[in-house]
């Protein structure tokens, strides 16, 4: 088993990061979104900043976005 199989939350949690697939799976899975819909949602707002994409993400789909940060 590689090291990216064992790790299961992102390096820097404030940050979404999409060198790594790891990674792209983690916040896909945790924004209910699909790689598009982040790549474009990080787009949108010029930054990789988590909580600036997920704010940006449920003002597009309140109903399906899931705020796991409280």
């Amino acid at each position: 088993m590689t090291a990216a199989k064992k790790i299961h939350g992102p390096h820097d949690p404030k940050k979404i990061d999409l060198d790594h697939d790891w990674e792209l799976d983690y916040w896909t899975r945790e924004l209910g979104v699909t790689e598009l819909e982040l790549r474009e949602a990080i787009r949108s707002v010029g930054s990789n900043d988590t909580e600036r994409v997920r704010k940006h993400l449920m003002g597009a789909r309140p109903q399906q976005i899931v705020d796991r940060s409280a």
